[in-house]
């Protein structure tokens, strides 16, 4: 009599152990929805840019150069994401809009990237598409606005490239006739990210 009460204690304290496990409910947790980092103004600039451009659909892929001439900075961006920053040096006249040939002012406008090549002198050279429609639009206005002497040509040869004295460079020495110059370690690193689809704005600040 005392094992059947045993075993029927056991059977019931068994089922009870059972019943329970088989309420047990597995508890997820909801995944926490991302927030969306907004962008800055500048990232804003680069969408519209890269829009503009016909990049629209592979913009993440592109490589756009952003030059802010008052804080002597160049920063590298992959779509919207700035990936890094370095220090220039502009042309002798630096804070003007570039309007002709010899002004030694760097020009500011959004430019396209013609070709690149190994200098002699400059370690690395990437030539932009100055002048461009907006160019010769400064160019005439100023022409006929008095401006300009009636001889002024609106040159060009403007690009971005490394240099052959990093002293001035490291002095922040506006030394150029209008290109953006790197010291050459960086325009090292920054070369192999361009290429014909790379777009370079070139802003006061």
């Amino acid at each position: 009599m005392r094992n059947w009460l045993v075993f029927c204690v056991f059977l019931v304290l068994a089922l009870g152990l059972n019943s329970c496990r088989g309420k047990q409910q597995v508890v997820t947790k909801a995944p926490v929805p991302e927030i969306a980092t907004p962008l800055t103004p500048e990232q804003q600039e680069i969408k519209q840019l890269l829009a503009k451009n016909g990049f629209s659909r592979d913009g993440a892929k592109s490589t756009v150069l952003v030059v802010k001439k008052m804080e002597r900075r160049l920063t590298v961006y992959q779509g919207l994401k700035p990936l890094k920053t370095y220090a220039v040096v502009l042309g002798g006249n630096p804070r003007p809009d570039k309007l002709c040939q010899g002004d030694l002012c760097t020009p500011e406008g959004v430019y396209h990237v013609v070709c690149k090549y190994n200098h002699p002198r400059w370690d690395k050279f990437i030539l932009l598409d100055y002048p461009n429609k907006q160019n010769w639009v400064k160019f005439g206005r100023a022409k006929s606005a008095g401006q300009l002497p009636e001889m002024a040509q609106i040159g060009g040869d403007i690009g971005i490239h490394g240099t052959e004295d990093p002293s001035r460079n490291l002095a922040r020495e506006d030394w150029t006739l209008g290109c953006v110059s790197l010291l050459n370690r960086d325009i090292d690193e920054i070369y192999p990210m361009v290429n014909d689809n790379t777009l370079v704005y070139i802003k006061k600040r």
